[in-house]
């Protein structure tokens, strides 16, 4: 409970529109004094990848997207598959954008993408000790892999070359609890 408030409850959910992956729905929300209808788009979560190669350059990606209808600069990432672990997913991901196989994949923290529209959560994993086995990109996918340092890819964040949220949350996040904390980098690289 947030300052003393009631925690609504979710009355009712209608299913509006399946898609191929995801869904889109209408809830209603009890907040005990009021009840309010929202739009909510149902999403099975989804995994961002910072790959670290032993150089300190950061993999990445230029992805055509549909959202933007623009290339765009980003981590890897892609959706859990229906009862797929996350870590299964972040393996399975970085392989197919990027071609290579992390020797070592941690977890470093989980989010929202977009709490107020969303059920979506990203979780972040950090990947080191890669190997290239080669890329499978899928057919729907447009995607040129690039390599860049991680002052770079910050320095491209300020100028804003990179624009994508997850990319910006996970690299910060990176920089600011792991790098810098040599207790937490001993432990996470």
């Amino acid at each position: 409970m947030v300052c003393g408030m009631k925690n609504p409850i979710s009355i009712s959910q209608e299913i509006l529109c399946r898609g191929k992956r995801f869904s889109f729905s209408r809830i209603m929300i009890d907040f005990g004094d009021r009840r309010v209808i929202r739009d909510l788009l149902i999403h099975p979560g989804a995994v961002v990848i910072i790959p670290l190669l032993d150089d300190g350059q950061v993999v990445m990606l230029k992805q055509y997207r549909p959202g933007p209808l623009s290339w765009i600069i980003e981590l890897p990432a892609g959706t859990v598959e229906t009862g797929e672990d996350p870590r299964k997913t972040a393996e399975r991901e970085l392989l197919e954008e990027t071609g290579y196989r992390a020797g070592e994949l941690v977890e470093l923290f989980k989010m929202y993408s977009s709490p107020g529209t969303s059920n979506e959560i990203l979780y972040v994993f950090l990947a080191r000790k890669l190997i290239y086995e080669g890329s499978s990109h899928q057919e729907d996918e447009a995607i040129e892999v690039i390599k860049v340092s991680l002052q770079d890819a910050i320095n491209m964040i300020n100028r804003g070359e990179i624009i994508d949220g997850k990319t910006i949350a996970s690299l910060l996040y990176y920089v600011n609890f792991v790098s810098r904390n040599r207790d937490l980098a001993g432990k996470v690289c």
